[in-house]
């Protein structure tokens, strides 16, 4: 048990540091520390309180994705390539210094202009950025900057930053998925812009306007290169024979020519003058690996399993296929017909999951033309043949139900109107012979190998995910578009694809260090590591001291920021 005791010496008062304890059962003092005079303790507490101060206040600051994003927009330049094209303005926050904290802001926390200061203050890029201020990143004042940016300069930096990261970055240009998507807005039906229609929106939001966008994107991280927003009510077959078009006069400009891209694309995209584009001529055409869809080549649907063959790759493991040669779209073309049992379950479980929900409609339905024709639903408008049809087709939307659903109407005798539906065992049986599991794939690479075309079109799903990461509300959202004219759509889409564009890069520095994540749990960990600042009060005559320190720092996060010495980015406070 340790005390301090007080010890007198020559009139004067001393103090110690005792420890006692028991020593054959009695008080015994074992140890002792001499602490000087009253005077000399209170003087060696003051001094210690001065070494370790309390605190005043700490701020937290958003560390670990913002500065990594930054770092990898410096990297290529990304300042230089926009202020070339868009113009370097004398004061202020420039346009390339908008477009990359916007880039950032979409790839991290997703937030409208109105928030977008609030975001930024909370962030280390507040001290990166020391001209950005509440005005400058006001949803007028980022708006009123954004206005040295057109159609024609987007697509020149956007050509400039395509050129710089496959040279910088190695990325391989021969082989490049492409695919459109689209997403709903709110904006007013009464609105007078082209670019939000409404069209058929893949994500069933009929009752919005949609605005489409264009993706071409590497396998090699799914890196975005090309983008282009159009009309949401543009067929995508119509827009991807301008985008091939488009495409051939910006690779021609990458200084790569001649040479042969291969474009991977699914099968909403095709149409006889789309292929003829994309195979143009020897100097400025692209090869293709794209698919067809069964009623193009009914002639499959007969090939039993038997004739297929294994495929050897481990990538395409338990994946069969038939090869074959189809004069298709006026031309000569190989054709590979696969079957894939994990997609076969997986659509076979779909089908019976969206049958049984038919089932239940149908008989709801049913069951309410029976009760109305016995007058227990007096109220409302009579139903009609034509009014009961609609509403069949409307149950029956999903894939094959309209052709395993037999539903019959008619007028009984009373004048009342009944239907009954009888699910079609033998259509599912024939679904489950010839299409379900299969793809039917084409390409112009006769010499090819059946597992590299197989391959090469499933890699298409690099811009699937793509689309399905800019759809996500959390990380590299394109919704919502809080923005109601053409140029402020296109400077979103642009700065939105450049977020995705930076994640990417970033992914790829981390696949170079050994680290393979998702760029979803990629940017999850960075976001992670953030900055603690801590105040302590000031003295007198002096500035107010602070030290930082970082916390949630770990893992790769730890090593990729290490790595690249990201914290002398944060030592500016």
């Amino acid at each position: 048990m340790a005390s301090i005791v007080r010890k007198m010496k020559k009139g004067h008062a001393y103090y110690y540091l005792v420890e006692s304890a028991r020593v054959n059962g009695k008080p015994r003092i074992v140890r002792q520390r001499y602490l000087g005079t009253a005077e000399s303790v209170a003087a060696a507490f003051d001094s210690d309180a001065r070494r370790n101060p309390v605190p005043e206040f700490s701020k937290v600051m958003d560390f670990g994705a913002v500065t990594a994003l930054y770092d990898i927009a410096e990297k290529i330049g990304l300042r230089r390539i926009i202020d070339r094209h868009a113009g370097k303005r004398a004061q202020g926050l420039s346009v390339s210094n908008s477009i990359i904290l916007a880039a950032i802001n979409r790839a991290v926390l997703p937030t409208s202009k109105k928030s977008f200061y609030d975001w930024f203050e909370k962030t280390t890029l507040s001290k990166l950025f020391p001209n950005a201020n509440r005005k400058s990143l006001s949803s007028q004042g980022f708006w009123n900057n954004m206005k040295q940016l057109n159609q024609n300069r987007i697509r020149a930096i956007e050509d400039e930053i395509m050129r710089t990261i496959i040279q910088k970055y190695d990325i391989e240009t021969d082989c490049l998925l492409l695919d459109n998507t689209n997403f709903f807005t709110y904006i007013d039906t009464e609105n007078p812009a082209m670019l939000p229609q409404r069209g058929k929106s893949k994500e069933k939001r009929s009752d919005l306007k949609i605005v489409g966008l264009s993706l071409l994107v590497s396998p090699d991280h799914s890196i975005p290169l090309f983008h282009e927003a159009y009309p949401g009510n543009t067929n995508d077959a119509k827009q991807f024979g301008k985008i091939v078009t488009h495409l051939k006069e910006r690779f021609a400009g990458l200084g790569k020519a001649p040479c042969r891209i291969t474009l991977v694309f699914d099968k909403g995209n095709n149409s006889e003058d789309n292929i003829a584009e994309v195979l143009g001529d020897k100097e400025r055409g692209f090869d293709f690996v794209g698919a067809l869809r069964f009623n193009q080549c009914p002639e499959f649907n007969r090939v039993s399993l038997d004739q297929f063959t294994p495929l050897e790759s481990d990538k395409l493991k338990d994946t069969i296929a038939y090869r074959s040669k189809k004069h298709v779209y006026n031309m000569d073309l190989t054709v590979v017909l696969t079957f894939n049992p994990a997609l076969y379950d997986a659509q076979l479980s779909g089908v019976i999951t969206n049958a049984e929900k038919c089932a239940e409609k149908l008989k709801m339905l049913e069951k309410h033309l029976c009760e109305r024709s016995e007058q227990k639903l007096p109220k409302g408008r009579a139903p009609t043949i034509g009014s009961i049809q609609k509403k069949i087709a409307g149950i029956l939307t999903a894939e094959y139900m309209k052709e395993l659903f037999i539903c019959k109407i008619w007028h009984r005798e009373d004048g009342k109107i009944q239907i009954c539906s009888k699910f079609a065992d033998e259509v599912l049986e024939k679904l489950k012979a010839e299409k379900l599991g299969r793809s039917i794939l084409l390409t112009n690479h006769h010499d090819w190998t059946t597992e590299r075309i197989v391959s090469t079109y499933r890699s298409q799903y690099h811009v699937e995910e793509s689309f399905r990461q800019m759809k996500d509300r959390k990380y590299l959202s394109f919704r919502p578009i809080h923005h109601f004219t053409d140029a402020n759509i296109r400077v979103h889409a642009f700065y939105c694809v450049l977020s995705l564009l930076l994640a990417g890069l970033l992914n790829k520095e981390l696949d170079k260090m050994g680290h393979k994540v998702s760029i979803h749990s990629m940017l999850d960990y960075f976001q992670h590591v953030q900055q603690v600042i801590t105040y302590f009060p000031a003295e007198r005559g002096k500035k107010r001291r602070c030290i930082s320190s970082f916390s949630g720092l770990d893992g790769y996060v730890k090593e990729y920021i290490e790595k690249y010495e990201l914290t002398k980015l944060a030592t500016n406070f």
